[in-house]
């Protein structure tokens, strides 16, 4: 098991945060930019995807997201 000190933590809380807004960006904004039908399954799990990255950020900071 990986043993991180407490800045190495907040780095990665920090990365998966910013991790999942690209994820929203890239499922989410990305259906309305494209010319093809509007898929909500895949805006629905870009959604859901983006609470699991902010979830585990927030639990890697030491805070409870719930």
């Amino acid at each position: 098991m990986i043993r991180l000190n407490r800045r190495q933590r907040a780095a990665l809380s920090e990365t998966f945060r910013e991790f999942a807004n690209l994820t929203a960006a890239a499922l989410v904004v990305g259906q309305f930019v494209t010319d093809r039908p509007l898929s909500w399954l895949v805006i629905g799990m870009g959604l859901v995807i983006w609470a699991g990255f902010i979830a585990l950020g927030l639990l890697l900071e030491g805070e409870r997201p719930w």
